[in-house]
């Protein structure tokens, strides 16, 4: 899927297991999420989880902001 998002393409090199500390998507924070597991290019979607074993599936275009916790 073509992206014009340049979330996605950093997504693209982001190592599973990255710690999310911030994520905005369409405006509204999303406090959900803890964990960067994947991004899948073909469907354009971008997987994490969170502390209590959650999965959270997000389309990457949507995605406002991403602070990592490094």
């Amino acid at each position: 899927m073509f992206t014009t998002n340049p979330i996605c393409k950093v997504l693209e090199q982001t190592p599973s297991g990255t710690r999310v500390k911030e994520l905005m998507m369409n405006g509204e924070d999303i406090s959900t999420v803890d964990t960067f597991v994947k991004y899948d290019r073909l469907r354009g979607l971008v997987y994490f989880t969170n502390d209590d074993h959650h999965t959270f599936i997000a389309i990457c275009d949507r995605i406002d902001m991403i602070e990592f916790d490094v």
